[in-house]
């Protein structure tokens, strides 16, 4: 199902959780005060818009309850601006709020002024690096919580030739396949129940940490 996101600021990690998520087929709405970084990704999201998304009006006219998620990747050194957002996009019935911090302390600012999830990339990028030197499948990994991550892995031996009602994963271990990229570079997301899983598919999907590594798929 196709879902819409909001991304305000669109740094080198905001463009790319953008880009990601419009990889997986669902609508993206960027925002940044800088011409050229909306220039950047003008062509590969479905709106960017120059603007300051610390003025209230500007988020109200954007419907911010119509979003799936509010992503806030404002540069640590603008902390305010990414606080003031943060406050802003609650009182307007966000959804879901995911802002990014560059430390402990303007992670635990932010959660208390209304995010539901911290991010702090350069921490999660070194998890990445050391994940991906370990695993041989595995392509991208986002832990969300401590109990809960999403993966993006190259196809399981347990999935290959199986699909999702054969599988049952959800219902059996709590685990939902959000898309599958196939060697044809079709998205499916999510795939059709009918869809038998091929070996050289990348499978994006979320789970409890313990199933996921009981099933084997964050140690390949």
């Amino acid at each position: 199902m196709k879902k819409q996101f909001l991304v305000i600021g669109l740094g080198r990690f905001g463009a790319n959780v953008a880009r990601t998520l419009t990889k997986f087929g669902h609508s993206v709405v960027g925002i940044d005060q800088s011409e050229d970084r909306i220039q950047r990704v003008a062509e590969e999201i479905s709106d960017a818009i120059k603007c300051d998304a610390t003025d209230a009006e500007i988020l109200d006219s954007l419907d911010i309850p119509n979003f799936e998620a509010v992503i806030v990747a404002i540069g640590e050194k603008y902390i305010q601006n990414s606080i003031l957002v943060t406050l802003i996009s609650k009182e307007k019935g966000a959804k879901k709020i995911i802002a990014k911090a560059g430390t402990q302390t303007q992670g635990r600012v932010l959660s208390r002024v209304g995010a539901d999830v911290i991010v702090y990339p350069e921490k999660d990028m070194g998890e990445r690096v050391a994940r991906s030197l370990i695993s041989s499948k595995m392509i991208d990994f986002l832990e969300i919580s401590p109990q809960i991550s999403i993966i993006e892995i190259i196809t399981p031996k347990i999935l290959v030739g199986k699909n999702l009602t054969e599988l049952n994963l959800r219902h059996k271990h709590g685990i939902t396949i959000i898309s599958v990229k196939t060697n044809k570079n079709e998205i499916k997301s999510p795939p059709d129940i009918t869809y038998r899983f091929q070996p050289d598919d990348i499978v994006a999907l979320i789970g409890d940490n313990t199933q996921l590594k009981k099933l084997g798929f964050t140690e390949q």
